[in-house]
């Protein structure tokens, strides 16, 4: 799950970048505004100030989305915040250092004097501030209320085995396309394990235990791509594949213990599913009709 949308992006770059930088150019670097003598627009701190802060936001962009991919939010959020203020900021100050001498000898064919850089700086850290700060305040946000909207909402429905009786698994689409992080990965259905959201995520953990964050926000965006002759959803967190489940054992109150393969944890040998009484007439169901030839 991406904080910004790719539209929502493109507006913050054509907007808040100019609005930031004018008014930066004026207030922290020339101290001269409208209406005083002499005043002319700084153009060459406006745009030195707007390409750094461009630069500056892409990298930042990147790296949030190479932590996300290395060290997810839902994994262990304390540690991610602090790897995204420590990298996210010394990869701004790094970009800074690159770009503002480099876009001042650009714009005002000119190094930038020492009390120019030193002013730079400031405008640097709080730069880095608010973008680490504000995705992953958006992040956070948009989790919870992903969250929320899922607790609040039946399960799916379109996971039912009643309409798919009787139909053999060799007749399945051969791949599947899933939008995860990096881009869309098309797999066979029989690599894909199961899919588990938590906090507005959902992970795909393949068949070989290898775990790969998804565009997705919630099963209701996922259901369309999926085979329910092979996929079934098993709680509010787990949507799993066929050869995922090695065994399905009674428990208390008519619900169902599943035990599923690989484990989200290395350290343990399977994954344990509680499935509610509501949902365990379907498994049973969908388990008996689902036949590999």
């Amino acid at each position: 799950m991406s904080p910004l949308t790719r539209q929502q992006h493109i507006i913050f770059l054509i907007t808040a970048i100019p609005i930031a930088a004018l008014v930066a150019s004026h207030v922290v670097f020339s101290q001269v505004f409208p209406g005083q003598s002499g005043y002319q627009f700084p153009w060459g701190y406006f745009l030195t100030v707007a390409t750094v802060m461009f630069s500056c936001w892409e990298v930042n962009l990147f790296i949030f989305r190479w932590l996300d991919h290395r060290l997810p939010f839902w994994e262990n959020p304390i540690r991610r915040l602090l790897a995204q203020i420590l990298v996210g900021g010394l990869a701004t100050l790094l970009t800074f250092a690159i770009i503002f001498p480099l876009a001042q000898r650009v714009y005002m064919h000119h190094w930038p004097p020492a009390f120019i850089v030193a002013r730079g700086v400031i405008v640097c850290i709080t730069l880095a501030t608010l973008v680490n700060g504000g995705y992953s305040g958006l992040y956070i946000l948009q989790a919870f209320f992903a969250e929320r909207e899922k607790f609040n909402e039946p399960l799916s429905a379109n996971f039912s085995s009643e309409s798919t009786a009787g139909i053999p698994l060799t007749s399945l689409p051969s791949i599947i396309s899933i939008e995860v992080s990096t881009g869309q990965l098309r797999l066979p259905a029989n690599e894909i394990a199961y899919f588990y959201s938590t906090g507005g995520l959902v992970l795909l953990v393949k068949a070989d235990g290898q775990q790969l964050t998804t565009r997705y926000s919630s099963f209701a965006q996922l259901t369309d791509h999926l085979d329910t002759r092979y996929f079934f959803q098993l709680s509010r967190q787990f949507v799993v594949g066929l050869n995922a489940v090695r065994a399905v054992q009674d428990d208390v109150n008519r619900k169902l213990m599943v035990t599923l393969v690989p484990s989200l944890h290395k350290q343990q040998p399977n994954q344990e599913v509680i499935v509610s009484r509501y949902r365990s007439l379907e498994l049973k169901k969908w388990l008996q009709t689902a036949t590999v030839h």
